[in-house]
């Protein structure tokens, strides 16, 4: 069967393939994802420039995937990339297990069939294990880089196998050339892969040298500078060096000239090398001049930053700018092996001293609470960083996950998990962990050396990343895309422990092939298949048009020609996906907030128009942006005023030259804008004469005399710029999902329409973020468009779900409103309406979300419903509650115990230990106060269901309710009510 190696591995490389791409063709996502997927997929497809430090070689494959087929495919196309590499690194992963095996066993002539079965079957299960980890087939199905970066990974890897196996044949070196130029376009789509020279050095090595301690270090010193010659020197630095060299010759020598004679440089020094017979220098530098000619697809970002195109991150069109893009610096800088640090002694960061390794060097007040709980760095960095941020990750791909909920655990499916119905709830039992651990053992037993190059590899994509990220807490969203590397290195032991099983029984049982593929057909089963089917509900992505479809709803919320403020990635990049791509609503300008702190996105919003949108009224010099983006300002708390100029507006809102004029825009352009003013959907003598409202601005903290300090954003300076100088005359609007803070306490003219607040110069009655005229409201919500937002097999994520949920707040506000007029059928209509197309699941988390609509069910008169819906919580609300009750008599009895200590190191003078045991007690009460919080929340949500279980009829369970939830809680809370009426009477202290 496996006479002829070389067609038996093709075929089954080829097998891992197409099985890998199908998974992921049938689960890929059909439209664009939230986070970076829509930014990506927009930039690929317009050419344009994305966030630093860019990603110019993805841009381009993911044009020329795109630019043949329809609008409305393009997102496909580009996802496609990510689904061809994605079982492309499949393919490659399966050949690299075979040539690992193949370095200890050699000369495929003496193999026997169990040797065969073993390299073939441990290859198969490695890759296809790889395929369904729950990071790499995230990665898979979107549009994003790391799945092409993972290729390039792969590709490096088994180029280094593959000139080991010919490195004593004439011309290998050009297996080292070719890697050197997957390195070159490797940078092009993301830096991970640079990490796969440490792997690469160490091949060499072995296949070079005999292993001893002077050529072994001298080895790794070479490998390190290898690696900062490319990375920061070729990537960063020679653009700096260029730039200074252009200062200091006055222009003589420019950029452009510079790096065109340092590449002559490199050529020269080719020739010269070639010519005199030098033969290991000319290998290097015809490798460098590859990473040289990869790396060039960069030049596509200064090109197209240059015809300022719509997204235009950083605007890096001048040598200074593209510096600064190619080193991040709009992120700030983070201290690697020296910089500021936490000092536990005065709770904040000791800027008079820096230390050595700092891991607690944010300044941010939430950072500060969460470093206290650490006695030290080395407890953070092993708590937190590697423990939290690494292993948890680590162990969700190869033991199991316990929820898709941030910051949720890992877990092997042995015990009871409180979240059974989550689809992110997956069980793998340690198998493939067990096969790992197995494998690597197997794997230095049997070739220490390739073992010693993988565990190589398993380090610097993991470990070694951690150290360089050096992440602060309450990440926004989980970083597991980030170690995926290590991820596919341990895949490569999965791989090998299969081959040991199968080694095993050849030792101990003989010729026995039929165990031996028992073996194979067993781990197959007990890996991949059943990974593949605990993440597959998680994983398929294949009906979610979520994101574009909120998008969509956010733009049809808003006027013509509106400016639309975002707060980041989640509520920007799918709306320049529609306008980029699918070519919606392109009138609306979209100012992301969290962009708006920086002097490129100001100067390019008060500049450049965006399609049918003209540039922003922002009245500042250049010297005056740069000037307010240089840092924060102190705000004294004060009263703002903007007059309204009512008979302008009636001039502007009568005619379209009148309207042009008055904002600025040429009246020959040849963009049309719109046929006249838009209105605010009422007279304009009904509006305010002016806006006038009280803005405290953030608050900071305390000064030595315990007053509050506030500061401003340049953010909010900017808004407050646009409200004065826009003079009313385009429409301004809020997304809601603008945090309290950038909204600059404006919500007495906030008139909610759609998903979006939209400033009326008009204090109105509220009774909630904003004033809501249902007709409008009404208007919006029925525009709105849910793709299969209802089909019950749909997954949504956390992310999702807390997105989604915040529709629900949209359908209860406009029946609240209903209600208060008397309209119980449109209210009973619009809640019914929105649980038609967005129910709730089985797997919510947010019970108090649930509870809020049953109240207004009852109250619109739908009972039935309102009964429906209380009973699907009560499950998931004792959970809680219980959950939260036992941290909660954790914690009291840990600060119990460390009185009791603090007590005895009174009495025996024990200064040091008083302040030390004084700060953990400290750094507690947060945590403490929290859970009370919790669990008087949980207690209200209680008292909300049992009103309704009363209301209903069903006042047996709502007694029996009171006594669980007495139970849990303990007598340091209040008692629940035991009857209707005291129910009633603590019910109605809520104001619902």
């Amino acid at each position: 069967m496996f006479s002829d190696h070389k067609s038996t591995n093709r075929y089954l490389a080829l097998i891992t393939f197409l099985v890998s791409l199908a998974v992921y063709v049938l689960t890929m996502a059909p439209t664009a994802s939230f986070w970076d997927a829509g930014e990506f997929i927009a930039v690929a497809n317009g050419l344009q420039v994305n966030h630093p430090p860019g990603a110019p070689f993805y841009s381009l494959l993911g044009r020329i995937f795109s630019m043949f087929v329809p609008d409305a495919y393009v997102a496909v196309s580009i996802n496609l990339i990510s689904a061809i590499a994605s079982a492309l690194t499949v393919m490659l992963l399966y050949l690299i297990i075979v040539r690992l095996v193949r370095e200890w066993k050699g000369d495929m002539s003496d193999y026997t069939s169990m040797d065969k079965i073993g390299m073939y079957g441990g290859a198969l299960v490695g890759a296809l294990t790889f395929a369904v980890t729950d990071t790499f087939w995230f990665n898979a199905v979107e549009a994003e880089v790391y799945a092409l970066s993972m290729f390039f990974t792969a590709i490096v890897v088994w180029l280094a196998l593959k000139w080991a196996e010919n490195h004593d044949k004439p011309y290998s070196e050009k297996w080292l050339v070719m890697i050197a130029y997957m390195f070159g376009l490797a940078i092009g789509v993301h830096l991970l892969n640079l990490l796969t020279l440490f792997f690469v050095a160490l091949i060499m090595y072995f296949k070079k040298k005999d292993f001893e301690w002077k050529s072994f270090l001298t080895m790794g010193i070479i490998a390190v500078i290898s690696f900062f010659i490319i990375y920061p020197f070729t990537i960063q630095s020679i653009h700096s060096i260029g730039s200074f060299v252009e200062s200091s010759t006055y222009g003589l020598i420019g950029q452009i000239t510079f790096l065109f004679l340092f590449a002559l440089a490199v050529g020269v020094g080719i020739w010269y090398t070639q010519k005199n017979k030098m033969r290991i220098a000319n290998i290097a530098l015809i490798s460098y001049m590859m990473i040289l000619i990869g790396y060039s697809s960069y030049s596509v970002i200064m090109i197209r930053s240059i015809a300022d195109p719509p997204i235009d991150e950083n605007d890096p069109e001048t040598v200074e700018a593209f510096i600064k893009y190619l080193k991040r610096e709009q992120y700030g800088s983070t201290p690697i092996l020296k910089g500021y640090n936490f000092d536990a002694s005065i709770s904040n960061i000791n800027r008079n001293e820096e230390e050595y390794f700092p891991r607690r060097y944010s300044p941010d007040p939430n950072h500060l609470n969460f470093y206290s709980q650490y006695d030290s760095d080395w407890d953070y960095f092993w708590d937190y960083q590697v423990n939290h941020m690494y292993i948890r990750y680590f162990n969700w791909n190869f033991i199991g996950r316990v929820s898709d909920i941030q910051d949720t655990g890992w877990q092997a499916g042995f015990g009871d998990s409180p979240y059974a119905n989550n689809p992110a709830n997956n069980s793998f039992f340690y198998i493939p962990f067990i096969l790992g651990i197995f494998g690597m053992i197997f794997h230095f037993s049997s070739d220490w050396k390739r073992a010693l190059s993988v565990l190589a590899l398993f380090i610097v994509t993991g470990l070694a990343i951690i150290i360089f990220l050096n992440q602060p807490p309450y990440q926004p969203r989980e970083r597991d895309y980030a170690y995926v590397g290590s991820f596919f290195a341990f895949s490569i032991w999965i791989g090998l422990g299969v081959t040991g099983i199968v080694e095993l029984i050849q030792s101990y049982l003989k010729d026995q092939k039929v165990l031996a593929y028992g073996a194979v057909v067993l781990s197959l089963l007990a890996s991949p298949v059943l990974m593949g089917s605990q993440n597959w509900d998680d994983h398929d992505r294949s009906d979610r048009y979520i994101a574009p479809d909120y998008a969509y709803n956010l733009l049809i919320s808003v006027a013509p020609n509106s400016i639309l403020f975002t707060n980041g990635d989640n509520d920007t990049f799918p709306l320049w996906y529609l306008q980029e791509v699918e070519g919606i609503r392109t009138d609306v300008r979209i100012v992301c907030l969290s962009l708006l702190n920086t002097d490129w996105y100001i100067k390019q919003l008060r500049d450049q128009w965006s399609h049918e949108s003209s540039p922003l009224p922002i009245v500042l010099s250049d010297d005056q942006v740069e000037q307010i983006t240089s840092g924060l300002t102190r705000w004294e708390p004060q009263e703002i005023v903007i007059p309204v100029d009512k008979d302008m507006l009636k001039d502007a809102f009568s005619t379209e030259s009148v309207y042009k004029e008055l904002t600025g825009v040429k009246p020959d352009t040849s963009v049309s804008i719109v046929t006249k003013g838009i209105d605010f959907e009422m007279p304009v003598d009904s509006l305010d004469n002016e806006v006038r409202w009280n803005f405290q601005g953030r608050l900071y903290g305390k000064d030595s005399q315990g007053n509050n300090v506030y500061y401003l954003q340049t953010q909010d300076r900017l808004i407050l710029e646009i409200l004065r100088s826009n003079n009313w005359l385009r429409p301004v609007y809020f997304a809601n999902t603008v945090s309290g803070n950038s909204q600059l306490n404006l919500n007495d003219y906030f008139r909610i329409e759609g998903k979006a607040y939209r400033v009326i110069p008009k204090r109105m009655e509220r009774e909630f973020q904003g004033h809501i005229d249902p007709s409008i409201h009404a208007d919006r919500l029925s525009k709105f468009r849910f793709r299969g937002w209802n089909n019950p097999d749909l997954y949504l994520d956390e992310n999702i779900r807390r997105m989604v949920s915040n529709y629900r707040f949209n359908f209860m506000q406009i029946a609240q409103t209903y209600m208060d007029e008397g309209k119980q059928d449109s209210a009973a209509y619009w809640l019914k309406y929105g649980e038609e197309n967005i129910p709730f699941r089985s797997y919510n988390d947010d019970h108090t979300i649930k509870l809020l609509y049953a109240v207004r069910y009852m109250q619109a008169g739908l009972a039935d419903d309102a009964s429906r819906l209380t009973q699907t919580t009560l499950e998931g609300l004792e959970r809680g509650l219980s959950d939260q009750s036992d941290r909660f008599n954790q914690i009291r009895i840990e600060f119990t115990r460390l009185n009791d200590e603090f007590d005895q190191a009174r009495a025996d003078r024990r200064m040091e230990d008083q302040r030390r045991i004084r700060t953990q007690q400290e750094s507690m009460i947060p945590r403490i106060e929290s859970l009370q919080r919790e669990l008087v929340q949980s207690r209200q949500a209680f008292i909300i269901a049992q009103n309704i279980l009363f209301r209903t009829g069903n006042t047996d369970e709502a007694i029996a309710l009171a006594d669980k939830v007495d139970s849990l809680l303990g007598p340091q809370f209040p008692a629940m009510p035991t009857d209707e009426q005291q129910n009633m009477a603590e019910y109605n202290q809520y104001g619902l």
